[in-house]
Order: C-alpha cells, then sequence, then structure tokens
C-alpha cells in the first residue's frame, strides 16, 4: 500500500472518528484499513491513534499528523486537478494521420461514420489505404491499422476494440445448382470462395461454434482470393460459399442477393483490433484516432 493510500486511509478514520466507517466509505475491507494504520505507525516510529471499543482519537503526535496529510491530499488533489485542465486546453491534434484498414470493414463501419471524425478533428488529414494484406507500419510510414482476426506477435502495439460476428452464405443461383447445406458435414460437400492472406498464401479456415465447441472447417476451394470485395463478387456471381464479416454482407443478405447457409450454427466471431508502432509519445492524431474507433465499435460491434 502506498504512502498516499495509507494517508488517505489515515484522514478518513480521523475525520470519522471510526475504522470501519472509513472502510465502507473508502470501499475496503476492515483489516485493509488496519494494517495501513499499523503501517504508518511502523514507518513513523510514533502512535497515532489511541483505540478503545467504542471510539478512535489522535495523540498529539496523531494530529499534528492529521493535519499535514490533510494538506498534502489538497495540493495533490489540486494538482491532478490543474493538469487536467491543462489536458483539456491543449491544442487539437492536427497533421497527417496514414491508415490501413481491411476492406470489408472500412466499407461497413468505418467509412460512412469518418466524417464524424472530421467533425471533431478537422486539423488531421486522413491518408486511408484499403487492403487486406499485412503492411509494414515501420516502412510504410504508417501510423496505425486495423485488422480482423487473431495477431501475430509483430512487436506493434495491439489493442483490441471488439468482436465482429461473421456470416456464412451464397447466391441463391449457386444453391439452385447445388443444393442447400443443411449440416456441417453438407457444407464439406460444397464449393468455398476461400480468403487467403500472407505471402505464404494462409487460407483462412471456417470456424463454427457447434454443440458446446469450437468447429474448424477447410472447404475445398471453388476460388481463391486475397480481397474482400473480389470475394464478395465471386459469392454473388455463384462461385462457392462464403464468410466474410456480417455487417459487409447484411445488405446483400437483406435484399435477397445472399442467402444466408446454416443459421442455427454460428461462425466465431473474429477479434477487431488496432495497432501502431511502439512509441514512448502516442501522437495527439494517433491517440484521438484509437479513442474515436473504440468508441464507434463499442457502438457497433456490441
Amino acid at each position: 500500500m502506498d504512502r498516499l493510500q495509507t494517508m488517505q486511509i489515515y484522514v478518513n478514520i480521523v475525520e470519522r472518528g471510526s475504522f470501519t466507517q472509513a472502510a465502507e466509505a473508502l470501499q475496503l475491507h476492515r483489516p485493509a484499513v488496519t494494517k495501513a494504520v499499523q503501517q504508518l505507525e511502523t514507518e513513523l516510529g510514533i502512535r497515532l491513534l489511541n483505540r478503545s471499543t467504542r471510539r478512535v482519537s489522535t495523540t498529539a503526535e496523531g494530529e499534528a499528523f492529521y493535519q499535514r496529510c490533510v494538506q498534502l491530499l489538497a495540493n495533490v488533489n489540486d494538482t491532478f486537478a490543474s493538469f487536467a485542465q491543462f489536458a483539456q486546453n491543449r491544442p487539437q491534434p492536427k497533421g497527417r494521420l496514414r491508415l490501413e484498414l481491411p476492406v470489408a470493414l472500412a466499407k461497413a463501419m468505418v467509412v460512412p461514420a469518418l466524417p464524424d471524425f472530421q467533425q471533431r478533428y478537422p486539423q488531421v488529414e486522413i491518408v486511408l489505404g484499403v487492403n487486406d494484406q499485412p503492411a509494414d507500419l515501420i516502412g510504410e510510414g504508417i501510423d496505425c491499422v486495423v485488422r480482423v482476426g487473431e495477431l501475430k506477435d509483430s512487436g506493434l502495439i495491439a489493442r483490441q476494440i471488439g468482436m465482429v460476428q461473421m456470416a456464412t452464405c451464397a447466391s441463391p443461383a449457386y444453391l439452385a445448382r447445388h443444393g442447400v447445406p443443411r449440416t456441417l458435414d453438407d457444407l464439406q460437400a460444397h464449393k468455398a470462395v476461400n480468403f487467403f492472406s500472407g505471402r505464404n498464401r494462409r487460407v483462412m479456415e471456417w470456424a463454427f461454434r457447434h454443440g458446446g465447441k469450437t468447429v474448424t472447417l477447410k472447404l475445398p476451394s471453388g476460388m481463391l482470393t486475397d480481397n474482400f470485395d473480389a470475394l464478395l463478387a465471386c459469392g454473388l456471381a455463384g462461385c462457392g460459399v462464403v464468410q466474410a464479416l456480417r455487417p459487409a454482407l447484411q445488405p446483400y443478405l437483406d435484399t435477397g442477393h445472399l442467402v444466408e447457409v446454416l443459421p442455427n450454427v454460428a461462425p466465431v466471431p473474429k477479434p477487431v483490433s488496432v495497432m501502431y508502432p511502439n512509441r514512448d509519445h502516442l501522437p495527439g492524431k494517433v491517440r484521438v484516432f484509437i479513442d474515436w474507433i473504440s468508441e464507434l465499435a463499442a457502438r457497433r460491434l456490441a
């Protein structure tokens, strides 16, 4: 327990005349309050309080120490308040902000909301890259990226901002030709429009929650692509079954251009994270974007 905390506890005991009432006011366990006073008395080498079954009172030294604690804690509070006011009055962030977003998330969630960010931070110029493949932040001078899915250890700072729902669907024409899968076993007999990522062209697995367990599948490919727009176009054209972010597919499900398959077998949601280089002092333009997109994700991905 640090000194400021023990001082705060001591002041509360003196002002309330009770260990129990101080513990309740500070939402601490009674033994923690007793330990704080014992710690102070041991460190100072003096007795601070006279204790009886009915009341608690200060010794002469304890009263003097109480007065100094009150003064010091007030100074600490004033210091924090003054710097909080300084933070509120600091200049608006400005400059060029280089972002990299995945295609589906950019189109479905982030880009439609960017006018709000521009209104809040009119002096920040956004340079927006939309790409489904990994980016070299340091080499390309990118300030931060948003990524969907599990992250590899890249040496970057990563902050998870939400979980995005997935959907599995196909075009009516594809289902008319090949039939509607009713089970995961049926699904494995179908062709997929699969998504691959990275230089090694790793094909993304499909994951479902079924029978209380996570089931992963690798469907045979009718088509392979590394871009959401291409994946969507292939799905709409009837090239195979697709699995992608539900917010990006929902407009096509609503119009009937795509039909959800296995609606009772939910795909496993994927984490959404914002990543940025490890810097001692994060630029204001990056900090406000991270806060803004975290707010957006809390509203849209909840």
